[in-house]
């Protein structure tokens, strides 16, 4: 199996992230009182109570949009598409270390682990840099691939 590198992945990941967070903003903007903060904050960005307001719901909005992704990528992988459509689009998918497509189980463990993969700096994600298969953290804990279709 040829595995895919991480520019494929990068690019699959994009694809996927910008229309959930985009989406996520969208309702915190417009049923969740961000509009409010942003003004609040763009009136007075000294003023720290406002600055604290912006970015604990800025961060809310990002953490919420990657839960949303997770959650995404574990009903995706297992599915007959064997990917999310960023990865369907790029022209890659999940398999198993046999080939196969992903149990959800397996899927699952995948990406719990993938959210271990991102604290730490993105460290698990950049390990896919020094394994010599181009593994990521959550690809060695599931026991999964990356290939190129």
């Amino acid at each position: 199996m040829d595995n895919a590198g991480f520019g494929k992945r990068l690019i699959a990941y994009l694809i996927d992230i910008i229309p959930i967070v985009l989406a996520s903003f969208l309702v915190a903007y417009f049923f969740l009182g961000f509009d409010e903060i942003i003004r609040v904050y763009q009136e007075n960005k000294s003023d720290a109570n406002a600055r604290h307001d912006f970015y604990l719901f800025r961060n809310r909005v990002r953490d919420i949009s990657f839960i949303i992704w997770v959650i995404y990528c574990t009903f995706m992988e297992p599915s007959p598409m064997q990917g999310t459509l960023g990865k369907h689009l790029i022209g890659i998918k999940v398999v198993d270390q046999n080939g196969e497509r992903l149990t959800f189980t397996r899927a699952i463990v995948r990406s719990l682990v993938k959210i271990l993969s991102f604290l730490p700096c993105g460290l698990g994600i950049f390990w896919i840099f020094f394994n010599k298969n181009k593994l990521t953290w959550h690809d060695m804990a599931a026991r999964t691939d990356v290939v190129n279709k």
